[in-house]
């Protein structure tokens, strides 16, 4: 029996020893970034984006924060710094919801020692109306709030410690660049009008029109619960918004479905309310014909190449493609005639060219 015990003793604090070493592991490397900053040397591999984006946002050195969808992914961060001398974090979340603006948001302005001077959010116009509280994925909670004691699930999580610590230590070569993390896999080779064509499936022609009213009243409360508070809160930060440009071939889906003047109303609803706030500006890049006709510009229907995201921030710096109040129905209406009357039967002719 006494063998037993000591045997016993003596398992429990190998056991014990084990999991503090393992915890300590990955509180010393940290790759989800929840503690600190990341260590000089260490091959950090970013690439999940709701597990990472918390901690970036609490321990990484920035003053401003790009936010939005797989629109944003292709951006660069340098170039902020380029043109505007922002220094900025990228907080992508691919097929985002406004509720996940919302999450990273609260975290954002949490964060101590942190003085945002700009916000660059992109917003999809199809992800923001429907439910308030929808998120692209789950959301592992013990990652977004500042209780301690759930932090266990990080760590002493073996997907944390074989994939982000010793798998990344092992093969240093496929770390991630900092100003390009969560870049697409698609090379220089992938936006071709070919490829696009090739992997583009028309939606089927809707036989009724869309009801407009149902799409606003879901735009209106994710704005209010989801976007607008954070403006309201933070007038020392500057907002700038922007509508990516999805290709002619999203204008092919929309105007399929009838949904045309159900998605230009959308614009100006949401243009209408943001442009109600002094710290926000409005940019504009949905109806610009040289970017969203030519699709080797594209991966596939809406995904453009880095390019296109480098211009976006050349106008965000001299305010090329900026809607106001006073322009906004002209740039609708550019849009609204480009989408209506488009050639799209002609895309297909001479596919390869």
């Amino acid at each position: 029996m006494k063998h037993l015990k000591t045997w016993l003793l003596t398992f429990s604090i190998i056991v014990v020893f084990g999991l503090g070493a393992v915890a300590g592991l990955v509180y010393f490397v940290d790759p989800f970034f929840q503690y600190h900053k990341p260590l000089d040397g260490f091959p950090y591999v970013v690439d999940h984006q709701v597990n990472m984006n918390p901690g970036l946002a609490k321990n990484m050195d920035y003053d401003s924060v790009l936010l939005g969808s797989s629109m944003t992914v292709s951006f660069n961060t340098d170039w902020f710094q380029e043109v505007m001398g922002l220094t900025t974090q990228k907080l992508s979340y691919n097929g985002a919801y406004p509720k996940d603006q919302a999450n990273i948001m609260e975290i954002v302005f949490e964060a101590k020692g942190k003085e945002v001077k700009q916000v660059f959010l992109g917003i999809d116009e199809l992800n923001y109306s429907g439910d308030i509280n929808q998120t692209k994925f789950e959301i592992p909670e013990y990652l977004y709030d500042n209780n301690c004691f759930n932090d266990i699930k990080y760590l002493l999580n073996k997907d944390v410690v074989l994939d982000y610590i010793l798998r990344a230590a092992a093969d240093p070569k496929d770390k991630s660049e900092w100003n390009m993390i969560y870049k697409p896999w698609w090379q220089d080779e992938h936006y071709q009008k070919a490829l696009v064509l090739m992997y583009f499936e028309p939606v089927e022609e809707a036989e009724e029109i869309p009801d407009t009213q149902l799409f606003l009243e879901g735009i209106e409360e994710n704005l209010k619960v989801n976007i607008l508070p954070y403006i309201e809160a933070h007038p020392e930060t500057k907002f700038t918004v922007f509508y990516p440009p999805y290709s002619i071939l999203y204008w092919y889906n929309v105007n399929r479905e009838k949904g045309l003047d159900a998605v230009i109303e959308k614009y100006r609803y949401m243009s209408t309310r943001l442009l109600e706030y002094e710290n926000v500006e409005l940019y504009f890049f949905q109806n610009q014909e040289e970017i969203i006709c030519n699709l080797n510009n594209y991966a596939d229907y809406t995904h453009y190449h880095g390019s296109i995201c480098r211009y976006m921030v050349e106008c965000f710096g001299n305010g090329e493609c900026q809607v106001t109040m006073d322009n906004l129905e002209e740039e609708l209406e550019k849009l609204y005639q480009l989408a209506l009357n488009y050639d799209y039967e002609a895309i297909w002719d001479d596919w390869y060219n």
